[in-house]
């Protein structure tokens, strides 16, 4: 309680001027409004409280303070939770403890906030590399001076996938120094690294990248060559005709390949007929990529090449028929054989002309069973075709126990996501199974492909997956799914009780990194498929992002009481929410 005495009696038997009748008057009006400022003090003094705690490391009393801070103010402070937030971060990121210190930069980073830059900065200088692979898919996301000097700065990493990754995103970015940056690397490097920076030299497009890239498809390595003039098609390059159509000449089978398929894609006539001189060629990837070519340029004659090829169960001619119309029928034969990469790669090729035949074939793929399949792409000699092996786990845990399945689960994931444009119906069948089959792994990317379908039959399937007793993990994400959508139910309250459960889970587990060049989607830095993790994380990522009172207050009692592992990056999403 706060008491002031105020003694004026002396001022009654006083003559007051004119001067000090208007002081008076100014004085009368600071003592009416003086209990307002002192009513305010006690709020006052749980904010420093609050933020002084939380500078304590005593996270539970902070938040408690923060809580009766908003009681007396009725409303909740966005500044104040920033400020809170910062200062959890700045001492999770300074804990010599390493899941610690990754959890902080998981949350520096899913704010989102520029005031987080300096958190994510600790993660550049830490010795883990994958550690400073994450902080630079974060730093590279925040649009600041700041986060270029830090991104120059990871150039100078004593690890090559830290460079080479910052070298991507410089180049993503245009950065001014980004040519002088990657070139300086690339001359560092044994020459077989060269072939990874003609697409870092393509991405930039400015005149002194344009110069480097011309450099390299006169190189003296095909590997560079091919690269090059493989960026250089994909990105639409037809100022780089002139150099390109000399390299049609050339009896290199895999840069006559490329060049062939850079015809193709720049829409060069001057090129057409040595592209059908390349028809009658004795490798059957440079006739493919001739015969391509041309039906890019209006001629479909030479298709049958690769038809014929195709029936002989050439795996890159079937993958070749996938890019044209009118084979879809020998493509849906091929998928009836009983060779297992026939049939993958006849369903692919048939999932890209968006024909519905190819489901029995692509369930193959996606749904596992006792063979324990991976699947590994394998491109063409010119790599401008690509075809899908499917090979036993064990075969190939036998032949390198440190690879990589990520990669894998990627292929089946991006597959999945190109049976979206099949029609409605089909699709939907093919969700309904993977729910039956209880394809954990393809559960939260099939939730998401139906959430932002958004129709009446995807709802349908999504209430139906809600309603599953024997299958928690896929009722679990049909609620969240439908609570996302806002549909009339239980679901906010289904997801709020579960979340409450899962308050000891460890939230976070990450997939092992692929390599910028080999992501399919950009799914880089992904959460791990596993149940709990992926689930709580989406169900929290899904609260944050109501930006409610309620969803605010619900993430404060999670950092207060749940997992103490959890709250770094907790706190980052209520950051993000309140920016």
């Amino acid at each position: 309680m706060y008491k002031v005495e105020l003694k004026t009696t002396h001022l009654a038997n006083t003559k007051l001027t004119l001067y000090d009748k208007r002081h008076m008057t100014i004085f009368k009006i600071c003592l009416a409004c003086l209990p307002l400022a002192l009513l305010a003090t006690p709020s006052a003094d749980l904010k420093l409280q609050s933020l002084f705690l939380m500078q304590q490391n005593k996270i539970e009393e902070s938040i408690g303070k923060y809580r009766e801070y908003t009681e007396v103010t009725g409303r909740q402070d966005f500044e104040m939770l920033q400020q809170m937030g910062l200062t959890l971060l700045q001492k999770g990121i300074q804990s010599p403890d390493h899941p610690t210190f990754l959890m902080a930069l998981f949350g520096a980073g899913l704010s989102g906030s520029t005031r987080a830059i300096e958190i994510l900065e600790h993660g550049i200088s830490h010795p883990d590399p994958q550690t400073q692979l994450l902080s630079l898919h974060f730093i590279s996301k925040i649009e600041d001076d700041r986060a270029d000097e830090l991104l120059n700065r990871a150039m100078s990493s004593d690890y090559l996938s830290t460079r080479m990754e910052a070298a991507f995103y410089l180049s993503l970015r245009k950065h001014p120094h980004a040519v002088g940056q990657i070139e300086g690397l690339m001359f560092r490097l044994p020459p077989m690294f060269k072939a990874f920076f003609p697409s870092l030299f393509a991405l930039i497009g400015t005149t002194d990248a344009t110069a480097a890239l011309k450099r390299l498809i006169e190189d003296t390595d095909a590997n560079v060559r091919i690269e090059s003039i493989l960026q250089v098609a994909q990105l639409g390059r037809d100022d780089f005709l002139p150099l390109l159509r000399k390299r049609l000449s050339y009896s290199h089978v895999a840069e006559l390949e490329a060049s062939s398929f850079a015809m193709g894609a720049l829409k060069d006539s001057v090129s057409i007929p040595k592209l059908k001189k390349l028809t009658n060629s004795s490798g059957d990837n440079v006739k493919i990529a001739a015969a391509l070519a041309l039906a890019s340029l209006g001629d479909r004659s030479y298709l049958t090449s690769i038809e014929d090829l195709a029936k002989k169960r050439n795996l890159f001619a079937i993958a070749a028929l996938g890019q044209v119309d009118g084979f879809e029928d020998t493509l849906a034969e091929l998928t009836k054989t009983p060779d297992l990469q026939i049939r993958i790669n006849a369903a692919i090729s048939l999932l890209q002309r968006r024909d519905s035949r190819c489901l029995p074939a692509l369930l193959e793929i996606l749904i596992e069973d006792k063979r324990d399949l991976a699947f590994q792409p394998f491109p063409s000699v010119g790599r401008t075709l690509n075809v899908f092996k499917a090979v036993p786990l064990a075969e190939l845990k036998a032949k390198d126990p440190s690879v990589n399945f990520s990669y894998s689960l990627a292929i089946r994931e991006h597959l999945l996501r190109e049976a979206i444009h099949l029609p409605e119906k089909v699709f939907l069948r093919l969700a309904s199974t993977l729910f039956a089959r209880q394809q954990n792994d393809l559960v939260p990317c099939t939730i998401s492909l139906l959430e932002n379908l958004q129709t009446e039959g995807a709802k349908t399937v999504l209430q139906e997956g809600a309603a599953k007793t024997t299958a928690p993990l896929i009722r679990d994400y049909c609620h969240l799914a439908l609570y996302r959508l806002k549909e009339e139910g239980p679901y906010e309250d289904y997801i709020n009780r579960w979340v409450t459960q899962q308050r000891g889970a460890e939230i976070i587990r990450l997939r092992p990194i692929l390599p910028w060049k080999f992501r399919m989607d950009q799914s880089d830095h992904a959460l791990t498929p596993e149940e709990t993790s992926k689930l709580l994380i989406d169900a929290f990522f899904a609260i944050a992002s109501r930006r409610n009172e309620q969803s605010i207050s619900f993430l404060l009692d999670a950092i207060q009481h749940g997992n103490p592992q959890n709250r770094y990056v907790l706190m980052g999403l209520l950051m993000r929410a309140t920016e």
